[in-house]
């Protein structure tokens, strides 16, 4: 067995407080960490370009498809946070193997988050915070909820162009969507996020485009292209919007504010976006 495993597994065995030591494999989880002000806790992350600057010091061990056995190991975690299907399933197993608490999450429900919230709480040491973060981010989506019996839009959720993907019915954005009481046009395609042609979404006439980008100039050139198609009903009521997608794409409380005001662009008497710009 090599030096470094070896040491490590010798420090695995001090004692050490319930979860004092712990590494991330995944930008939400790290937010989540971060949510519980517990992040004097972390000795080890996934690579983030977004970490905020209080995170600088804490060592990364690696990159989505480059993390290090090694690097998370010697960290001498007693809990890592994974991803499910963001992480090698044999990394993640091996960690147990050596006696490391492995915790894994995939939440791509609304509610699932609301669940992932109260564990992690409770894995934490921090049932109260968890408490307060659960209240409040199903405070928030129950004010922004469609009133029931409303006929639900038919929405277009665009993630990327040439070529065009989308977002099917498993995915988070969809959950939301249905929040939302609104309709994914793509909710029956398999897989998380599905690639769609021109001609798809043409002939599902949606009345909703929604562009999600981290770019402003980039969602505008798609919705141009879409503005071309004076055919679909999104096009002929100016509907077609662009969300930032920093406030859609990662699985936390936090998400409730995007979800928000996705649900107040769907609703035509509380429109919130004005000339289809990213807010």
């Amino acid at each position: 067995m090599r030096a470094w495993l070896t040491g490590a597994l010798l420090c695995l065995s001090l004692p050490l407080s319930s979860a004092e030591r712990i590494v991330s494999l995944a930008p939400f989880l790290t937010d989540m960490v971060v949510l519980f002000e517990s992040q004097d806790r972390l000795v080890g992350v996934i690579d983030d370009q977004s970490l905020p600057k209080k995170l600088e010091t804490v060592p990364r061990v690696g990159a989505y498809q480059s993390l290090s056995l090694e690097r998370i190991v010697v960290a001498r975690p007693d809990l890592v946070l994974a991803w499910t299907s963001g992480n090698p399933a044999e990394l993640l197993t091996r960690l147990e193997a050596l006696g490391i608490d492995v915790r894994r999450f995939d939440p791509q429900t609304l509610a699932q988050i609301d669940a992932m919230t109260v564990e992690l709480g409770s894995v934490l040491g921090r049932r109260e915070r968890a408490a307060e973060l659960s209240a409040a981010f199903r405070s928030q989506l129950d004010r922004t909820a469609r009133p029931a019996g409303t006929r639900p839009p038919r929405v277009f959720v665009q993630l990327w162009d040439d070529p065009i993907f989308t977002i099917a019915g498993e995915q988070l954005l969809s959950d939301a969507l249905r929040h939302c009481g609104a309709r994914n046009i793509f909710h029956s395609q398999a897989g998380l996020s599905p690639q769609v042609s021109v001609e798809s979404v043409l002939a599902a006439d949606p009345e909703f485009i929604i562009a999600l980008a981290d770019q402003s100039e980039r969602a505008q050139v798609w919705l141009n292209r879409w503005r071309a198609h004076q055919g679909i009903a999104a096009v002929r009521h100016a509907r077609l919007y662009a969300l930032r997608s920093d406030t859609l794409v990662r699985p936390t409380p936090a998400i409730a504010e995007g979800v928000s005001e996705l649900c107040r662009l769907l609703n035509p008497s509380k429109s919130v976006v004005e000339g289809g710009q990213v807010r």
